[in-house]
């Protein structure tokens, strides 16, 4: 007997209703967590999430949704991002208690009319302001901003500052309710082209963050109280640290002392710096990072090294191994820990230099190091093979590497590269004072799988005498 139109209506409302009922019954804890894991997934969230606002899709479907999301507004990052362009749902979303962005990263136009109104209207929420970036275009755009942030912002916990290339003034002893700011709890603080003694005094007073980027003139205060070492000293919690000072150096004396106290940052756990030698020696010298796991390191221009080989060395992380990529006038030299993939290549010690015999220099300073390391691999990008054959003591550097076990290379000329290995050996026994574990060479594409033998063909003098040794090698391209 088929259900008639009324079962039928009956069935739809009881489904309805069960549907709506399982939903009224979930837990708050796993609504947060659902929201939480949508939240994750938002594609360009910062766009999406931040600037567009699309949880208050989330908000407005019922009043326990919108419950859990505000009561939880900190670990799902809700807020109202405002900016020079204005925002949907301003008003119902300034009129609530939810922490304010700020972001003015503006790079063509000055902050004039409304773009402005609304800076100032913003800035007078300053128990919710959590988050300010600006970036003025002129002078002009900075006297207004440092006019309207003349106080206190207690909630503050991150500040982007972008100033313009002409600005040469002192960042005002008001700014953030100054001279005395023991008050703030930033976390994050982020300066571009200015001179550290201009900002000095706010670092001195951000003892609580966790990640510092700067782009300074030097490291060099005009007194030693004024110091970027001085000022890391009172940042305990410090875990990312990013400089970046001119390739061109003017300070004296060319090789700085060492300084009589060290520095500890026991919890900085990311390094990267760009800029000349003499003003990152000046620093490392004087710094102990025990936790130190990723350094990203770049000075073209450089006199002879002395601190930053002990620098590395006094870090505690364990290398896997090690990627040399050459360019055409430039290398870069990267350490790997054991818990990632070379192939992925994630830098944990980067240094890059034009100068091809820095390589050596590098790893001579690093040899107790790299005697652990068990993986080589050498990177030609854009470079041509036999020009750096000759470029490079290939022997007293792979000397340097008694455990590597595996040895990948890509982008070479792999005949070339058999040459490489065989360089300056006399036979049969000089060739295993080189790489003596080696167990295995990958080699990286080349010419097509069927005419791949005459490459093969010229490791086999290396192959044959490791063979006779009792060390044997396999060779093969690696797919």
């Amino acid at each position: 007997m088929k259900p008639t139109d009324e079962q039928h209506k009956g069935t739809s409302q009881e489904t309805e209703r069960s549907s709506i009922s399982t939903i009224d019954h979930i837990p708050d804890e796993v609504l947060l967590e659902i929201f939480d894991f949508y939240r994750q997934g938002i594609h360009l969230y910062y766009h999406q999430w931040r600037k567009s606002h699309v949880w208050i899709d989330l908000a407005q479907v019922c009043r326990k949704w919108r419950a859990v999301l505000f009561a939880s507004y900190s670990r799902l990052d809700l807020g109202a991002t405002v900016g020079p362009m204005r925002p949907l749902h301003i008003k119902t979303i300034l009129s609530g208690p939810l922490p304010i962005f700020i972001d003015y990263r503006l790079k063509t136009r000055e902050i004039t009319g409304s773009p402005h109104w609304r800076l100032r209207n913003t800035l007078k929420h300053r128990d919710r302001v959590r988050e300010i970036a600006f970036q003025g275009c002129s002078s002009t755009d900075f006297d207004k901003f440092f006019k309207e942030t003349n106080c206190a912002f207690p909630a503050l916990e991150s500040i982007y500052l972008r100033f313009p290339m002409d600005y040469g003034q002192k960042l005002p002893d008001t700014f953030l309710g100054g001279p005395d700011r023991s008050y703030l709890h930033l976390r994050s603080l982020k300066l571009e082209r200015v001179s550290l003694a201009s900002i000095s005094e706010v670092l001195l007073s951000a003892t609580a963050l966790t990640d510092l980027s700067l782009q300074i003139d030097t490291v060099f205060g005009s007194s030693p109280e004024t110091s970027l070492l001085t000022c890391l000293n009172g940042m305990p919690c410090l875990r990312h640290l990013s400089l970046y000072t001119s390739y061109i150096f003017l300070d004296f004396p060319l090789q700085p002392s060492t300084p009589k106290d060290i520095v500890p940052l026991s919890k900085l756990t990311s390094f990267r710096y760009v800029g000349h030698i003499v003003y990152l020696e000046a620093l490392v010298a004087g710094l102990s990072t025990p936790s130190l796991r990723s350094v990203d390191i770049e000075f073209p221009i450089e006199p002879p090294i002395v601190h930053v080989p002990r620098f590395i060395n006094e870090i505690e992380e364990h290398y896997h191994a090690v990627h040399v990529n050459l360019h055409k006038w430039l290398f870069r030299f990267t350490l790997l820990t054991n818990a990632e993939c070379i192939v992925d290549c994630k830098p944990r010690f980067k240094r890059e230099s034009p100068y091809p015999e820095l390589l050596m220099e590098m790893a001579g300073a690093l040899s107790t190091r790299l005697s652990t390391v068990e993986e080589l691999r050498v990177t030609f990008d854009g470079a041509d093979a036999i020009v750096w054959e000759n470029f490079i003591p290939w022997r007293r550097f792979l000397l340097q590497f008694p455990g590597v076990k595996t040895l990948r290379t890509e982008g070479a000329d792999n005949c070339c590269f058999a040459r490489i290995l065989l360089q300056d050996h006399e036979w049969p026994d000089d060739v295993l004072t080189s790489l003596p574990a080696l167990e295995e060479i990958q080699l990286g594409e080349s010419l097509p799988e069927s005419q791949r033998g005459p490459e093969l063909a010229a490791f086999e003098p290396l192959v044959s005498v490791r063979q006779q040794a009792g060390r044997p090698v396999k060779v093969f391209f690696d797919l």
